[in-house]
């Protein structure tokens, strides 16, 4: 899981570092259509380095980093030139056969997509 949330983050102006990944609440899974579906709850800590940055990115980083995770859970080091960002995130695990799952991560503003890889009764949960 690690790694796909390195490779989602992955940036080549942005050095993004995922810290502390800890998983909450794993759904039991639902068998829909012949596949099974679990919802994972997923909590972890963003280091983002923006000082690259020219100032007026750095505001325009904030402001969506603020809009995505919410005020409390962003925080500028202006030491370090980075972001700190605590995110509460959800992603599904797809399986054929209880062995080997896929995950989707889920976020809203890809409902739209997702919507033609997941089942109606697991977007609605979102």
């Amino acid at each position: 899981m690690t790694q796909i949330l390195n490779m989602t983050y992955n940036n080549p102006f942005m050095k993004i570092e995922v810290q502390d990944l800890k998983f909450g609440n794993i759904e039991k899974p639902e068998l829909i259509a012949g596949e099974y579906f679990s919802i994972a709850h997923y909590f972890l800590k963003l280091k983002c380095n923006v000082s690259s940055f020219n100032d007026e990115m750095k505001q325009k980083m904030n402001s969506a980093l603020t809009a995505k995770y919410g005020a409390n859970n962003v925080k500028y080091l202006a030491n370090e030139g980075s972001y700190l960002i605590n995110a509460n995130m959800k992603a599904c695990a797809v399986s054929k056969d209880k062995k080997i799952w896929k995950f989707v991560i889920l976020e809203k503003e890809y409902k739209k997509v997702l919507v033609k890889v997941l089942p109606k009764k697991i977007l609605d949960k979102f």
